[in-house]
């Protein structure tokens, strides 16, 4: 497959014959590898061949000089404009000479300043389809090694196109994407051998979801995510919590908008509320608008309220040494924070959510009964401004399995829905949601409504960004299928810094609002089951899950393994068409609608069966 040129400058008019000094400019577009090629081989340099002499005028006139710049930038343009083209099922590149995606390498987000890769639009990384994808690349003189490699690499981590740059460059790359799908970039510098930094970027191109959330039911279940919105002022080993050139309400915007560009529906903020002391008024200012850049845009709060700030701290616990705001609040303090706030954001609420993992003592210092004791005011507070909202407990964790019970037995009849928590993979989201129903049983509860507000999977290292996407999609199918009321990802944007640091990364965009692949899945994910309610599950016999959704007159069976591995799977039905869809929502339409065959694999395979009333696997 060869590259596509398009011409980036247009001359109207009748222009002059080309000038001999720039009728032989090179406009290679560089050496550029694809998985494959017509030929076997990479797209060989062109060239403008040159016009006989005779046709030339003479370049001491200053029109002839005057074309001869114009052409010469542009034919400069176009040289830095070639288009890769991307798309699904690319087969992988042989040898692509750079670190895989699980190897070490020197963050150049931390330790090279003179390499950069920007969208044309700052931080505009995502992209509708049929858009090309433009990105330049610099390497100035001053960064480290001789030359740097430009890597595509698709959501099943495989290398698939590359581009070699020679330093210094700064170039425009352009990507032409075939469908959907988002792929990570790493811009490798080499001294000889040695890769001596690599920089990490990665772009979406994805339709809009914004119309798909009116039609995904959330009578039946929510999707949704927890946000930073009051952090953006926080700073990392990095420095700031917002990328650079952004303001705070810049950032916080930018992270709802790619949400609500995803089709997510609900959001969990945090709250930046301030409160000097006793005698000064709550102020609410950062607060307001940072939820305001959530609600403004159509979500629904998990209003997950907590404690006034450590000054308030009871006085038993005054002296402690460890962080204060683990510890429990005096009681009119208390009160006086949550008339404050209920009333001001109570309104946007899907649901309020009491505290955050008070069964770990990470969240929670105070004994189970002082929690107990806050839950009843915060309940009390609730019913004076709110008497209809849902109330939910705050996010169990079972780290302290006997506080969860207390906590279940102590709560009886006051709550509405059961948080929960879950990080980690399907398996073990099963594993605790199995003793979180245990609890309750045994608690008294007749039938809980449960929902998880709060479940991810950390990208500790670049390859672990697939695994975070499946993962993703396989909790969200398992709390659908359990009734759960809904479930929220952990999360956003993380507030940690860039890709390639040393702690745990657990957004689904990154710290310079790059997509991760779980972006483009969740996309799918939502554009695929908008309008569609759960019917049954298939089988759970692990390592094998498969569940059937209907959605208008078609059934979507979807099916996964809970390893990393790939299982045929042939669906049956009486389907008159059948599609296939890919993790990243690509439809192939299957030849044989009443027996379509599924490669199944860590992301879930899914099929749509239009007529269908009848379906089974085997």
């Amino acid at each position: 497959m060869g590259l596509t040129r398009r011409p980036l400058l247009v001359l109207l008019g009748a222009p002059a014959p080309l000038p001999a000094a720039v009728a032989a400019v090179d406009v290679s577009i560089g050496p550029t590898t694809l998985g494959t090629h017509d030929n076997g081989s990479p797209p060989l340099p062109a060239r403008v061949p040159a016009l006989p002499a005779t046709t030339l005028p003479s370049l001491q006139s200053a029109a002839a000089r005057q074309w001869q710049l114009t052409l010469a930038a542009a034919l400069l343009l176009a040289s830095a404009a070639h288009a890769i083209p991307l798309r699904t099922a690319m087969p992988a590149l042989e040898r692509p000479g750079v670190p895989l995606l699980w190897a070490t390498v020197p963050d150049a987000d931390r330790m090279e300043s003179n390499v950069s890769l920007q969208p044309e639009t700052p931080y505009r990384w995502v992209i509708e389809p049929g858009q090309p994808f433009g990105a330049q690349v610099k390497v100035a003189n001053g960064a480290r090694g001789e030359r740097a490699v430009l890597t595509v690499w698709d959501w099943n981590r495989n290398p698939v196109a590359q581009q070699q740059l020679s330093k210094p460059c700064d170039e425009r790359v352009s990507f032409e994407v075939e469908g959907r799908g988002t792929y990570l970039l790493t811009l490798d510098l080499f001294a000889g051998e040695e890769c001596v930094s690599r920089l990490v970027r990665s772009f979406s191109v994805c339709p809009s979801n914004l119309a798909r959330r009116e039609a995904w039911r959330t009578d039946e279940f929510w999707v949704g995510t927890c946000a930073f919105p009051g952090r953006q002022h926080w700073t990392n080993d990095f420095g700031p919590a917002k990328p650079p050139g952004l303001t705070e309400q810049e950032s916080r915007d930018l992270d709802a908008e790619l949400a609500a560009r995803a089709g997510l529906q609900i959001v969990r903020p945090d709250l930046p509320i301030e409160w000097r002391s006793g005698t000064d008024p709550i102020d609410f200012t950062r607060a307001d608008v940072s939820l305001a850049a959530w609600t403004s845009r159509g979500f629904r709060l998990d209003l997950q309220v907590g404690q006034p700030p450590d000054w308030a701290i009871l006085p038993q616990y005054a002296g402690v040494t460890d962080p204060k705001w683990r510890y429990p609040r005096r009681e009119g303090l208390c009160r006086r924070w949550l008339a404050g706030l209920l009333p001001r954001y109570a309104k946007d609420a899907a649901f309020i959510e009491l505290y955050n993992e008070p069964d770990n003592r990470d969240f929670w210092r105070g004994t189970p009964e002082e929690y107990i004791q806050w839950a009843g005011w915060a309940v009390d507070e609730i019913e004076k401004v709110a008497l209809d909202a849902l109330i939910a407990a705050g996010g169990y964790c079972l780290l302290e399995p006997e506080w969860t019970g207390l906590f279940a037995r102590a709560l009886v009849g006051k709550l509405d829905l059961i948080g929960y928590h879950s990080h980690g993979d399907v398996t073990a989201l099963e594993a605790n949601f199995r003793a979180m129903r245990a609890t309750h049983a045994a608690a008294g509860y007749a039938k809980p409504v449960f929902v998880n507000t709060e479940m991810g999977y950390a990208a500790w290292r670049l390859d672990m960004e697939r695994h975070q996407a499946a993962t993703a999609m396989q909790k969200l199918l398992y709390c659908w299928a359990h009734q759960n009321r809904g479930a929220l990802l952990y999360c956003s944007r993380d507030i940690g810094g860039p890709r390639l640091r040393p702690d745990a990364d657990w957004g689904f965009v990154d710290h310079f609002f790059c997509p991760r692949f779980a972006y483009g899945a969740l996309s799918a994910f939502i554009d695929t089951y908008a309008g569609a309610s759960f019917e049954r599950i298939l089988t759970e016999a692990h390592p094998f899950s498969a569940y059937v959704f209907r959605r208008d007159d078609a059934r979507i069976v979807t099916a996964f393994t809970t390893y990393d591995g790939d299982r045929a799977v042939v669906v049956t039905s009486d389907a008159t068409r059948a599609e296939i869809v890919d993790p990243m929502g690509n439809h192939t339409e299957a030849p044989t609608p009443t027996r379509v065959e599924l490669k199944t694999g860590f992301y879930p395979a899914t099929a749509i069966l239009h007529g269908a009333t009848t379906t089974s696997v085997e």
